[in-house]
């Protein structure tokens, strides 16, 4: 039986996951992918990326709009409900800093 957790502990690994406390809710730290804006030319289009973090559902069940984050010592806030990708293993966040 295939195993997602495989991936989370390939990307810890290497280093792609930074920890996350959630300041305003009781949760433990967890691990997320941490996307940063930035900006990709990909011939004639450019893609965009705001703040983000990708993290196991299971990890942070409850985090919610307006959760406030502390990731490498910067404070961010879910600026929108988060949501379940694909078969609901990860879940996708969008934050902003405060």
């Amino acid at each position: 039986m295939w195993d997602n957790a495989r991936f989370d502990e390939a990307f810890d690994a290497v280093g792609l996951r930074e920890t996350v406390q959630v300041l305003n809710a009781s949760f433990p730290p967890f691990k997320a992918r941490f996307d940063r804006p930035q900006q990709i030319i990909v011939g004639d289009q450019i893609h965009t990326t705001d703040y983000a973090i990708e993290y196991t559902t299971s990890d942070a069940p409850g985090l919610a709009y307006d959760n406030q984050l502390s990731i490498l010592d910067v404070v961010y806030r879910v600026k929108q409900p988060p949501v379940a990708q694909g078969d609901g293993y990860w879940t996708i966040a969008q934050l902003e800093p405060l």
